[in-house]
């Protein structure tokens, strides 16, 4: 009898590895799949915090910086935006494509690229759409000098205001790039910074269309931030995108609609700041909002940003 004893232990160590090599293969597994589909990041996946200002709807905007991060957890829609444009090799499909689902999109194009193709600019704005500063030369804005900072933000609006005779008030910086510095002089010069919550990825060249639907599918969720970029592989991918997104349930919205859409509290925050900088979309939406935050009579007007440039010379 006592013989048996060590075999019995063996079997149930064995047991035991065999047991705990499975559900480790079950979590790498489960990991992958999560980090394939996830829609936020893992630093936040692992947070408590981070679920407690998500419980709270103060994960989406910052106020104190005027940062908007996310839509409403509570709608099944999503945000579309495309960086780096206007190209004309790419946008007169992408907003071919928008007309033919009937959706609108926010783009965060750079100040040069609208001086070249300034009817691209037009042509964007009269389909419905609304476009965004993604600075004047695309340069990474941490790194700039104060001075240097206004300007690559500022020159994309004044080229703007030349072409459409009105302002930008939604700032991506490149490569969501940004330090408090940064933050805090968009704040100052009006801008609400609009970050993302999924990246297609399709700023790598060697990426196919199919990679850029499936990478942008796979990691919905209400109140999304697409970020996209208006190039050609894009331009090629973008009706599958759309489809799969019809298909999901999700309505196509701009990043001002999203703005308005915020629960109650995020939502004054914004628009009471946007409409305080003139920004003429949230001009008629304050019965919406459930307030007047603002007198009409108050609301600071922007001045030409040409004026402005030639102060800081």
């Amino acid at each position: 009898m006592p013989s048996n004893v060590p075999n019995r232990h063996t079997n149930q160590l064995l047991l035991r590895w065999l047991i705990g090599g499975v559900l480790l293969v079950a979590g790498l597994i489960g990991a992958l799949w999560y980090n394939e589909h996830r829609a936020i990041s893992w630093k936040d996946t692992l947070d408590p915090f981070y679920w407690w200002r998500r419980w709270h709807n103060e994960d989406l905007y910052l106020p104190q910086q005027d940062l908007l991060l996310h839509g409403n957890h509570q709608l099944p829609e999503v945000a579309l935006t495309f960086d780096d444009g206007p190209h004309p090799q790419s946008l007169p499909s992408i907003l071919a494509t928008l007309q033919r689902f009937h959706v609108h999109a926010t783009f965060f194009d750079v100040g040069e690229n609208m001086a070249v193709y300034p009817n691209l600019v037009r042509e964007t704005l009269a389909q419905g759409n609304e476009i965004g500063n993604h600075t004047s030369t695309h340069l990474r804005l941490p790194r700039l000098s104060p001075l240097e900072l206004h300007h690559e933000i500022n020159d994309a609006d004044i080229t703007f205001y030349r072409i459409t005779g009105q302002h930008l008030y939604l700032l991506r910086p490149p490569g969501m790039d940004y330090n408090d510095r940064v933050l805090a002089e968009a704040k100052q010069m009006g801008y609400i910074v609009v970050g993302y919550t999924v990246g297609a990825k399709d700023f790598v060249t060697d990426e196919s269309a199919s990679f850029i639907v499936h990478r942008t599918l796979d990691r919905l969720e209400n109140g999304s931030i697409l970020l996209l970029h208006d190039y050609p592989d894009t331009a090629r991918a973008l009706p599958s995108i759309l489809e799969g997104l019809a298909k999901r349930g999700y309505h196509v919205v701009t990043i001002s609609e999203m703005i308005a859409h915020l629960p109650l509290k995020p939502r004054l925050a914004a628009v009471q700041f946007l409409r305080q900088q003139g920004d003429p979309y949230f001009g008629p939406m304050v019965a919406s909002c459930g307030t007047n935050l603002v007198s009409p009579s108050v609301v600071k007007v922007r001045m030409k940003k040409e004026y402005k440039l030639s102060q800081s010379n």
